[in-house]
């Protein structure tokens, strides 16, 4: 399990008041979760998360001053631990390949529902999962193993086949507390396996070490 606080820290970042307002009530109304600040564009955003550190930040993409996939990227880079979901009215899958790529670990449409985007908060805060959509998880699978787009490093990387087991798990969804379990070794080691492969992967988040495992077809 991951750490975070309870009840779950979230910054909402939409450059639509009437959006911004509508998922802060919805998250309100659920009292596992706190909305600690709203940001209204991408450097904002930045700022905020900088201040805050919170658990997890619910992104829009097409955000003035810095786009939410920027604004990921730099959080990113602060070496926060706050994880982040892109919500976007459009899916373009370059689009949503470049935010798993920038740090995001989830990409929800816009016109989600208020169930998914409980799930979605829980898999990647509590989990440390992934998380599609149920409508579009078997599509992303299949674009991140056929895509064009590859932010990866060339060639291909070698890993040891212990790596190899742990990418293969992560793949499948295990966290990393599931996948000590599962290869009798202690929490600490998979966490260091794990880090350790997304620093040769050049990935900043679990999504971006599936994306590149698919799109270089690792499994």
């Amino acid at each position: 399990m991951s750490s975070f606080h309870n009840p779950i820290t979230i910054i909402i970042a939409d450059d639509h008041p009437f959006y911004r307002e509508g998922l802060l009530n919805v998250l309100q109304s659920n009292e596992k979760y706190k909305v600690i600040a709203e940001a209204s564009n991408g450097q904002e955003l930045v700022d905020l998360a900088l201040l805050h550190e919170p658990d997890i930040l619910i992104v829009d993409i097409g955000m003035p001053i810095i786009n939410g996939i920027e604004a990921v990227k730099k959080i990113a880079a602060l070496g926060l631990t706050t994880r982040s979901i892109a919500l976007s009215m459009h899916s373009e899958d370059s689009v949503m390949l470049q935010m798993l790529n920038a740090g995001a670990m989830g990409y929800l449409d816009k016109n989600t529902s208020k169930e998914e985007l409980f799930e979605s908060i829980d898999s990647v805060v509590i989990h440390d999962r992934v998380f599609f959509p149920a409508s579009t998880n078997s599509h992303m699978m299949e674009l991140l193993s056929t895509s064009d787009y590859k932010p990866y490093p060339e060639p291909v990387l070698d890993f040891t086949d212990r790596e190899k087991e742990v990418i293969a798990l992560v793949c499948r969804d295990f966290n990393s507390k599931e996948i000590a379990d599962k290869l009798h070794l202690g929490h600490r080691t998979i966490e260091t396996h794990r880090a350790r492969i997304m620093e040769r992967m050049n990935v900043k988040s679990v999504a971006g070490l599936v994306a590149y495992a698919y799109s270089k077809k690792l499994l």
